[in-house]
């Protein structure tokens, strides 16, 4: 039962830039927090020069993807202007997009390649980003806060991560209309923004679907999303989860004081079970170390 349950991996392909990645193995996005009130480093790499420096290590964790934000989406959180946004993620873009650039220059046999997301809603921060050499754009919004953001995406040919959320930001765990069916409710959400990028002439393959863990969402919302996670891949996109520390799992019985390390693990192994291509995390080491043990179990041949 289990082996056919590792064997039989439904990981749907994304497409980013102009390389296909099959995802078997689901890629690894590393949390780049460029914010003075991050809820999980409390602004320990709020700027771009402290930032640069945590990209690279996660890089030298394993991660595949670094996302790169500038506005907290944390409960209670004040947003920020545009140029602020662009103040505090650009720089870091940049620096990481020469960092590639000179590693493949150079013909460095230590470089492993690494693909560049940028965390907003904000259709000019992410025009200027993917200007700059990112390749994903992540909006929490699923393009839906700046009604700019559906035609940037196509004309930059970028890559994009659909999350869904409910109420307002920074405020949204507190007035988001409740669900009747939540998988349900989610699913048809997120394909009525998909088909607004799809009218636009964005690639179905460049789009990838998140239902946004902790998002509007109460506890017993987030649990049943996560249950269901093979259902959003009959729409035929591939799926990221992000559920990365999240408060929602301190709410859980017995895990009130939990530092959430060791769920947000488990729930990165039953999410690639579950057939995700994409699991965007805080922790990149301890993620990458629970995949290579699932790919290990995958194995027929000699480890």
């Amino acid at each position: 039962m289990l082996k056919s349950v590792l064997e039989k991996s439904r990981a749907l392909p994304w497409t980013i830039g102009n390389r296909v990645f099959p995802c078997a193995t689901p890629l690894v996005m590393g949390i780049v927090n460029v914010t003075p009130d991050s809820f999980f480093d409390g602004g320990t790499h709020a700027t771009p020069d402290a930032a640069y420096e945590h990209a690279v290590g996660l890089l030298q964790q394993g991660a595949d993807i670094l996302d790169i934000g500038g506005e907290s989406s944390r409960p209670g959180s004040t947003p920020v202007s545009e140029q602020e946004e662009m103040d505090r993620v650009c720089p870091v873009v940049e620096s990481l997009a020469q960092l590639q650039n000179i590693s493949e220059d150079l013909g460095n046999p230590g470089h492993r390649e690494f693909l560049i997301s940028v965390d907003t809603t904000k259709a000019k921060v992410a025009e200027q980003c993917m200007r700059l050499g990112a390749h994903i754009i992540n909006d929490i919004s699923a393009c839906a806060m700046d009604p700019d953001m559906p035609s940037v995406v196509a004309k930059t040919g970028a890559s994009v991560v659909l999350n869904h959320m409910r109420g307002n930001f920074g405020t949204m765990q507190a007035d988001f209309k409740p669900y009747e069916n939540v998988v349900q409710e989610v699913r048809q959400e997120l394909l009525a923004q998909a088909k607004k990028l799809l009218n636009q002439g964005v690639k179905r393959e460049k789009i990838c679907l998140d239902p946004g863990i902790g998002f509007g969402k109460t506890v017993q919302d987030n649990i049943d999303l996560m249950k269901s996670l093979e259902c959003f891949l009959d729409d035929g996109f591939p799926v990221l989860i992000g559920t990365s520390r999240k408060s929602y799992i301190g709410k859980m019985p017995g895990l009130e004081h939990s530092d959430r390390l060791i769920p947000t693990i488990t729930a990165g192994i039953i999410a690639t079970l579950g057939g995700v291509s994409c699991i965007r995390v805080h922790d990149v080491k301890e993620t990458k170390e629970s995949l290579l043990y699932l790919e290990a179990l995958k194995s027929d041949g000699p480890v």
